[in-house]
This record gives structure tokens, C-alpha cells and sequence, in this order.
């Protein structure tokens, strides 16, 4: 998977979500804007990552399984999504920046719910 550069901060966070309440908009193709990377932390279940090389793309180019306990990246503007891959599966998103002023020029400076 993707690292996120030492220099990037964490600008907000999402609730924790389960297989009810997880956003649609997760389940679908989507990405980070830019300067932005995602971080997919998992507590309990897992999560499949599947990364696609543009938005038009059906076929992923990565597939990774993230377990309770790991974590998995997603770089800024990387079309991807997320499946739910147990039932009792829950996860939240941290989103990094570099610095505050690119923050806050996204309205990326506080706890969402998405």
C-alpha cells in the first residue's frame, strides 16, 4: 500500500462506521482530493481496498484485505473504494495534509460525518 509523507498531519476524522451505517459514496468509485491522503484504520472485521488507475476504470489494479487492527492509505486523487468484508466490520477515515493553510482551503479541519 501507499505511505503518507512524514511532513502530512491529520486535518480531520470521520465517526467510526459498521456495515449499517457506512456511506454509500464508500461502496463506489470515489477519490481524495488534492494533497490529500486517506488513511483507512479498521478496529473490528475487515475491509477490502480496491484501487483503480482513473475514473473510468472497472478493473481494480490493487485489491488489498485490511484485517482489525491494520490500517491501509490512499494517496491524493487515487480513485478507489471500500467493501465490508465481515459483518461486524468497523472502521473510520483519517485525511492528512501538509499543512494547516492547505486544510483549511479544503475545509478539511474537523470531525465529519460523512
Amino acid at each position: 500500500m501507499f505511505k503518507i509523507p512524514a511532513n502530512y498531519h491529520v486535518t480531520r476524522s470521520t465517526p467510526f462506521f459498521n456495515r449499517q451505517t457506512v456511506p454509500a459514496a464508500l461502496l463506489s468509485h470515489h477519490n481524495t482530493k488534492a494533497g490529500v491522503y486517506g488513511r483507512l484504520s479498521v478496529m473490528q472485521g475487515a475491509v477490502k481496498y480496491y484501487g483503480f488507475a482513473n475514473e473510468q476504470a472497472q478493473t481494480p489494479e490493487i485489491e488489498v484485505t485490511i484485517n482489525a487492527g491494520q490500517f491501509g492509505v490512499s494517496p491524493p486523487q487515487y480513485w478507489h473504494k471500500v467493501e465490508l468484508l465481515t459483518e461486524d466490520t468497523y472502521f473510520n477515515l483519517d485525511f492528512f495534509a501538509q499543512d494547516s493553510a492547505d486544510a483549511e482551503k479544503s475545509d478539511l479541519t474537523k470531525v465529519v460525518d460523512c
